[in-house]
């Protein structure tokens, strides 16, 4: 009988609706297990820790600390695999991080979410539910992925540092790169053979932890968006983080002009204060480039290569801790398929 850890968070898979709130209880989330064994059977045994329970909107930096702490002590070789449930909010920004933190360890660990609460109408909790006991039974990965039915009923299964957030219209996840990494179709991993996904024998290649012992954040990340109008006079630094994460335009550049809306500027004044710039997703940096983007780099800005929002703000946070700012290769470093291949040589 395969043994599988259950990990539960809260979330709207671990939610109930009363009238018109709908919000996390503690026992909320066994009802999934309940649910689960009474269509499926109990050919597994699921053991479950349940570190907290919050909505995902409300994780915090303590919240990422006690998790990644609750997940660090577990003796990985007791389990076939680990199952953690999350809110869908802030999903792909855990997953991001744990992929970090955990791209060592030697089975899978999962993360899923739901759309609705369990027991209502179109709710695909329990097939998310069922997708990660599925790969965890095909024994075909290890690592950290999520996996999350579609509004086609498609099982998408991917790696935790590509996965998007949802848009707020269809409320649909996406993959950085454009694909997922495979499907579960009728029980069977299907992995998908593309020029921006690893192969199998990559995923499951031995990796080295990231880091010797537990990360702990103390120190938050400022991350900015570009848009037109932002007025970097307005971010006060007072309060001085470890580091800015500044997400472009999706040809890499941002606004160079104006009085107070110039990221060059911004750039000099956190220079200044000792604030490293990270700057992401930057193209490859050969060959033509905007003279926006050319500046940008020129000022000082630490360029991030084809990384994800949530991967490029996971892996800042990571690595502008104490324990880690030193640490020598760093951001440069892959760690766990973050960063992607440029498109140009691969597609």
């Amino acid at each position: 009988m395969k043994k599988i850890l259950v990990i539960l968070t809260g979330g709207t898979i671990g939610s109930r609706v009363e009238g018109e709130e709908m919000d996390v209880t503690a026992d909320s989330p066994y009802k999934l297990l309940a649910q689960y064994q009474d269509r499926y059977g109990r050919d597994h045994e699921f053991e479950v820790i349940q570190p907290f329970t919050i909505l995902s909107e409300n994780m915090t930096l303590s919240f990422w600390n006690r998790l990644c702490s609750c997940l660090w002590d577990i003796p990985y070789e007791a389990y076939d695999g680990i199952i953690l449930t999350h809110g869908s909010d802030t999903l792909s920004y855990t997953a991001a991080l744990l992929g970090l933190v955990f791209c060592h360890i030697p089975v899978p660990l999962i993360l899923i979410a739901s759309n609705y609460p369990l027991g209502e109408k179109g709710s695909n909790g329990l097939a998310n539910f069922r997708s990660a006991v599925e790969l965890i039974d095909a024994h075909m990965v290890k690592g950290v992925f999520c996996v999350y039915q579609n509004n086609k009923g498609e099982n998408n299964v991917y790696l935790a540092t590509r996965m998007t957030e949802a848009d707020p219209y269809l409320d649909q996840f996406g993959s950085f790169g454009g694909v997922p990494l495979g499907t579960m179709e009728e029980g069977t991993f299907r992995y998908l053979a593309h020029p921006v996904n690893p192969s199998l024998r990559q995923i499951r290649e031995e990796r080295r932890a990231v880091t010797a012992a537990c990360p702990v954040f103390r120190r938050p990340v400022l991350m900015l968006r570009a848009y037109p109008g932002l007025d970097y006079g307005s971010v006060d630094l007072r309060v001085k983080p470890a580091a800015v994460l500044h997400y472009l335009y999706h040809s890499a550049t941002a606004c160079i002009q104006g009085e107070g809306t110039a990221l060059p500027g911004f750039i000099s004044r956190c220079r200044e204060m000792g604030i490293p710039v990270y700057a992401a997703s930057a193209k490859s940096l050969s060959g033509r480039q905007y003279v926006t983007a050319k500046e940008i780099r020129e000022q000082g800005a630490v360029l991030l290569q084809n990384i994800s929002p949530e991967a490029a703000y996971a892996k800042t946070l990571l690595f502008s801790q104490p324990d880690l700012a030193d640490q020598g290769k760093g951001m440069e470093a892959v760690y766990y398929f973050e960063n992607l291949p440029f498109p140009a040589e691969n597609l």
